[in-house]
């Protein structure tokens, strides 16, 4: 009866997932969070709704964005579209004579927040896979973002290219109401 239960025991224990200790994901995390750190440079976009490829319309054909992720896991993103007709001429701090509608049109075609990020235990995460969550975010000019934490999957691909290494960040944003985005993101520090 006793090697019954030690079998029984001993096979439980196999199925069970590995939940590691607090200082071993401790450990993992700053891997992770190291490995992320750095400063990206937005390279291209794509967008789907329900699976089906559709125009990255918030940021246009031809967007432009940094994304930095530091050690510490404080993170920042912003990503704006360079079409002339989706980016009046405007300056900063707003002028009497700008139009309520050249603003809402920026707005409508850039993102910007920041805050603190951290892994996800949600799926497996290593120095190249895994997922994170942005926030509670800090700032963002969504006000609705302020608070909000957001998930990002990401995969970090490194390629020789011109007898270096490039690294490239590879970022999956669930956007709710069916809608996805993928963008990549290259390492310039």
């Amino acid at each position: 009866m006793r090697l019954n239960v030690l079998f029984a025991s001993a096979t439980l224990a196999a199925a069970l997932p590995y939940i590691p200790s607090p200082k071993e994901k401790q450990s993992r995390d700053h891997a992770i969070l190291k490995a992320l750190a750095g400063t990206y440079s937005l390279v291209n976009t794509s967008s789907s709704l329900n699976g089906v490829k559709i125009p990255d319309e918030p940021y246009g054909e031809h967007p432009v964005g940094i994304l930095t992720y530091s050690a510490s896991g404080w993170m920042s993103a912003t990503i704006t579209a360079t079409e002339p007709w989706l980016r009046p001429n405007l300056t900063f701090p707003f002028q009497a004579n700008d139009t309520d509608r050249d603003w809402a049109l920026v707005g409508k075609h850039g993102i910007g927040y920041a805050g603190p990020f951290r892994i996800s235990d949600a799926i497996p995460a290593n120095e190249t896979d895994g997922q994170v969550f942005h926030g509670p975010l800090t700032v963002a000019n969504v006000p609705t973002w302020v608070g909000a934490n957001h998930r990002r999957n990401y995969t970090i691909i490194e390629r020789e290219e011109e007898g270096k290494v490039a690294k490239y960040l590879k970022i999956g944003s669930e956007r709710g109401g069916g809608y996805r985005g993928v963008l990549l993101w290259k390492r310039v520090d």
